[in-house]
């Protein structure tokens, strides 16, 4: 019989039990309070997390907050329940949540958030406080349930809510926004002097001959010094 080789998605794909330990890890329990919420053994429980850690590669025992991070990245669980109320966090705070979740060891964490080794610790604690969470894996557990951390986000990126919790839109700082050459916008730009004529300028990528046509469509024939300009200007 042949050897069945599993692929490295296979690989991190949960179990039953191990999703159903994720879904209180996530949410911040500790080994005996979902080992007790799940009806089995402390060692059970704790087998299932490490379990999960192998999977994706995190073997330290500080690295409940890295589990969380992976098992809902990978969308093989739902996020915890999070309150209405979303904290205000600034850029240095949404830099070091990402830290958090995508590191394991506090040196990783501080490195990765530009801070001293140190601070980290304490640093974390007050985020936690903010959040309102339990601890530090409730934290990014929480992150996820607010559109903070997962696939495509940044710390430097958020989803903006609305009152009633739902997702709206999601907000870049400028410093991130694509900035588009001057030659993208438009192929021409009037000058002060110029008449208004109402012309419906193309982006850069229509031809000259389509900018003729459609500054033929739209211009009054009475101002033709505009329409020269632009079809000289292809």
């Amino acid at each position: 019989m042949p050897v069945k080789i599993r692929t490295a998605p296979a690989l991190a794909q949960l179990t039953p039990a191990e999703k159903r330990a994720a879904e209180h890890l996530v949410a911040g329990a500790s080994n005996a309070e979902g080992a007790q919420a799940l009806g089995i053994s402390t060692t059970t429980f704790t087998g299932h997390i490490v379990a999960i850690g192998k999977k994706y590669g995190i073997t330290s025992r500080s690295g409940r907050p890295a589990r969380a991070h992976a098992v809902l990245a990978s969308g093989q669980i739902p996020p915890p329940p999070a309150p209405e109320r979303i904290p205000d966090f600034t850029e240095r705070d949404l830099r070091l949540l990402h830290s958090l979740a995508e590191n394991a060891e506090t040196h990783d964490i501080a490195k990765a958030a530009g801070i001293a080794p140190a601070d980290a610790r304490p640093m974390i604690a007050e985020l936690v406080d903010k959040a309102g969470a339990a601890n530090d894996t409730h934290l990014v557990g929480l992150g996820h349930a607010w559109g903070f951390l997962g696939t495509g986000t940044s710390s430097g990126a958020r989803t903006r809510h609305s009152l009633t919790g739902q997702r709206t839109e999601t907000v870049v700082p400028d410093h991130r926004a694509p900035v588009l050459s001057p030659e993208r916008h438009h192929t021409h730009t009037p000058s002060a002097e110029e008449p208004a004529t109402g012309l419906l300028l193309q982006p850069a990528r229509a031809t000259t001959m389509e900018l003729t046509e459609t500054a033929a469509r739209a211009a009054d024939p009475v101002q033709e010094p505009a329409l020269v300009r632009v079809q000289c200007c292809g």
